[in-house]
């Protein structure tokens, strides 16, 4: 018989993605090996950390040490965005040492959003870190980024939880990660909150749940971009991951994927 192939989808979700992190480390203790990685805005930057062969226990403390200067640069009111996302492709870039998908041993798929057709983008070649930076643009708040005649932006806004994309590249079961929030809504207090509320808002409600497995950690009372909660969203990913791991195996054992939902 065949191995199973395993897909993993990474929802979006900015810091809160560091409980993907925490995932990915109890999956590398009990030898649960993804082939196909789907990942949106943090689940993106994240998976493609982890594809190109960085251990989650790493990658989350790159994660806290980030600050917002760190991510993001003023870049004017006459601009795409209120803010360049330059610094954070730098950072990617140093991370990523220039990686590209041809070299990953892992699937990686990408997901962003075009504003030229409203349409879904799935990246799987090129540049791993301008990949990254195309699918965690926030619209509004960070300008889009070129390519070809495409205008990409982030992928939550059109595909937050990509669980149908891993069936979509040969995966037997996915199990999919949501870290979106579902914390209440607050009063925005200026423009950059209201731009942060507007995407949240966009990120429950895209995305198609078909995955064989959902995992959603605890992490909803954690704000955007908390960089000091890492260590803690780490380890209710962890938690997370270990309370779902008999349903998992449970899942793989069995090989065959639920009625597949394609993405029209």
């Amino acid at each position: 018989m065949p191995e199973t192939q395993v897909g993993l989808a990474l929802s979006g979700g900015a810091v809160r993605g560091a409980a993907h992190c925490g995932v990915l480390s109890v999956f590398d203790e009990e030898g649960i090996k993804p082939r196909v990685i789907a990942g949106t805005s943090a689940g993106a930057a994240v998976g493609a950390a982890y594809a190109a062969g960085l251990a989650p226990a790493r990658i989350a403390d790159m994660l806290h040490g980030l600050s917002w200067p760190s991510v993001a640069k003023f870049a004017g009111f006459k601009k795409r965005g209120l803010y360049s996302l330059s610094p954070w492709a730098d950072f990617l870039a140093g991370v990523l040492d220039n990686a590209t998908f041809d070299t990953l041993d892992i699937r990686l798929v990408t997901v962003s959003c075009d504003l030229m057709t409203g349409k879904r983008v799935l990246l799987t070649e090129g540049d791993l870190a301008s990949a990254v930076r195309a699918s965690t643009a926030i619209p509004g708040l960070f300008e889009p980024v070129e390519d070809g005649d495409k205008l990409l932006v982030d992928g939550g806004t059109i595909d937050n939880y990509p669980a149908t994309v891993p069936f979509e590249f040969g995966a037997d079961v996915v199990i999919g990660v949501n870290v979106s929030a579902q914390k209440p809504l607050t009063a925005p207090r200026n423009p950059i909150s209201v731009l942060l509320a507007a995407a949240e808002i966009r990120g429950r409600s895209t995305g198609v749940d078909v995955a064989n497995v959902g995992i959603v950690p605890s992490v909803s009372e954690f704000s955007s971009f908390d960089f000091d909660a890492v260590p803690e969203i780490y380890q209710r990913g962890r938690e997370a991951a270990t309370e779902a791991l008999p349903e998992i195996r449970s899942a793989i054992e069995q090989g065959r994927p639920p009625a597949r939902t394609t993405w029209d």
